[in-house]
């Protein structure tokens, strides 16, 4: 039997197009080859949004002027970010982690443009903090808290699933440590 040379080329190029089946890729061009790529990609930009509400909280205290400017960069960044996640397809017809992603950073961006602008209106307008304005931001401070407990615990619940869904073990990110080590 005599084989043709597109024959051998298929047969030969058959495991790569089968392999190339399972890839996902991001809008970005992001390749997530295993679904602990696929968390990474998330984790690494919720990391990034943590650590500027981290230094905008810093200038906050030591600065508000410069924590007011920082607000538009990092709402602009949270953007960026959330466009990434929302251009990450299903991880294999599995959404609830990346959805979950969505909502709690546009909580954060949510927080620069709204709560944490107001946080530093107050404190600039009223240095002295009256009993009105400490009660104002208990309310906000409140407010936040709550429902960034809900988004939190919905993310890191999506989180856990999609680890057990893909024998995933979790460890804690670089954020999470440092924040641990803090408190």
């Amino acid at each position: 039997m005599l084989v043709s040379r597109r024959s051998v080329t298929f047969l030969l190029l058959l495991p790569f197009l089968v392999a190339c089946k399972d890839l996902i890729r991001a809008k970005d061009g992001t390749l997530f080859k295993t679904p602990a790529d696929y968390n990474e990609y998330i984790i690494g930009r919720q990391t990034r949004i943590i650590r500027n509400i981290i230094e905008l909280g810093k200038q906050i205290e030591i600065s508000p002027d410069t924590a007011y400017s920082l607000l538009d960069k990092y709402s602009a960044e949270t953007d960026t970010i959330i466009a990434d996640i929302k251009g990450m397809p299903p991880f294999r017809a599995d959404s609830a982690f990346r959805d979950a992603a969505i909502r709690s950073f546009t909580f954060y961006k949510a927080l620069f443009n709204e709560h944490y602008r107001r946080i530093l209106q107050l404190r600039m307008s009223d240095p002295g903090q009256s009993e009105e304005t400490i009660n104002e931001l208990m309310e906000i401070t409140e407010k936040i808290k709550r429902e960034e407990e809900q988004l939190a615990k919905q993310l890191h619940n999506a989180q856990g699933e999609f680890a057990t869904r893909y024998g995933m073990k979790l460890r804690p990110s670089a954020i999470q440590q440092e924040m641990d080590k803090k408190n």
